[in-house]
């Protein structure tokens, strides 16, 4: 215990950070501190600002700060493939391949019932109905999964 109030509270909050246990948190807290009051404002501006411009694309759920973000906007893409992730960051690392080329849909998060989160939590009624209303060639997605079970 460090019985300082604001430096706890700040060590706690940053150990709710995913990967980050309460050493780390520990650490990168002593970091802010000792960095300044210009880190300091810098950083909590990047905070401030990024709740205020960055939300969900709301075609595919990825973030974006533009009304669509730029896989659902890009008119080169493959509209009728469609690849499914869990996550936003799932987009950033199939896009540094260069090899997908169609369009994406972020359910953000997998059903896990141990931690209350079902499937009412994550974005696949969207998903359905995006399929239902869209052109997605559901044949394409069927084969890839049909062989991902297979291996």
């Amino acid at each position: 215990m460090l019985h300082i109030a604001a430096l706890e509270k700040l060590i706690h909050e940053l150990s709710r950070l995913p990967g980050i246990g309460p050493k780390t948190a520990q650490r990168l807290a002593y970091h802010i501190l000792r960095s300044g009051a210009s880190y300091t404002e810098r950083l909590t501006e990047a905070l401030e600002r990024v709740q205020a411009e960055v939300h969900d694309c709301p075609r595919c759920f990825n973030f974006t700060d533009l009304p669509l973000c730029r896989y659902c906007s890009d008119p080169h893409r493959i509209d009728d493939i469609l690849c499914v992730v869990e996550d936003p960051a799932d987009v950033f690392r199939i896009e540094s391949s260069g090899a997908f080329r169609g369009r994406y849909h972020v359910l953000h998060g997998t059903i896990s019932p141990l931690d209350g989160v079902g499937p009412e939590n994550l974005k696949i009624r969207e998903l359905v109905a995006r399929i239902e209303n869209g052109n997605i060639n559901k044949n394409i997605e069927e084969k890839k999964t049909h062989r991902k079970f297979e291996k």
